[in-house]
């Protein structure tokens, strides 16, 4: 999984998906990267086959699930704040969203884990305490990624994805789209490596 979080227009999502990312993250959440239901609606639309639609929550948005799952086209719902997050919300896969440190005890199918400087910070952090995250745990790596440290972080955790939001911007909450082709090429050399090694 190749997660490209934050988009907030159409253009960029294309080419996000164009370029190899398997995930779209439409924050809902408060954020510079907040999107309203009719832009996230439109990216969902317009996205192709095969790229999910990832609705980005914090635990108090989750009020408003309902409504914006109504009007957007979403695959999965990635939540944060949720100590024991359930499986599905509205009828829809959870992916919780935590700090560093595995959780014990969750039967998601994937869980991401971000900085320990807290969820969305995108400060780097020691993926090498990762190391060795076996892909079939669904283990998501977030925190501080970017076109220059993502394959070693891959090498490095074997995670079964990683995700991106800060370290694809030209600014804060403006992702670039030359970043985002170089991240999801490291990225995608990175996976490859490992499934020839693991075939070996």
């Amino acid at each position: 999984m190749i997660k490209i979080c934050g988009v907030t227009d159409v253009r960029t999502a294309l080419a996000a998906a164009e370029a190899g990312a398997t995930a779209i993250g439409l924050v809902f959440a408060e954020s510079p990267r907040t999107i309203g239901t009719a832009e996230a609606a439109a990216i969902a639309d317009a996205l192709p086959a095969g790229v999910e639609r990832v609705g980005v929550f914090r635990a108090g948005d989750l009020k408003r699930l309902a409504a914006i799952h109504g009007a957007v086209r979403l695959d999965v719902i990635q939540v944060h704040g949720l100590d024991q997050p359930p499986l599905t919300l509205d009828g829809l896969p959870v992916m919780p969203a935590f700090r560093a440190g595995f959780p014990v005890g969750l039967r998601h199918a994937r869980l991401l884990l971000d900085s320990p400087a807290g969820e969305g910070s995108g400060q780097a952090w020691d993926f090498k305490q990762l190391r060795g995250m076996a892909m079939r745990r669904g283990l998501i790596l977030a925190g501080g990624l970017t076109p220059r440290n993502v394959a070693e972080a891959i090498d490095v955790v074997k995670p079964y994805g990683v995700d991106v939001s800060s370290g694809v911007e030209s600014r804060r909450g403006r992702k670039d789209v030359a970043l985002i082709k170089r991240f999801v090429a490291a990225s995608l050399a990175a996976f490859a490596r490992i499934e020839s090694e693991v075939q070996a």
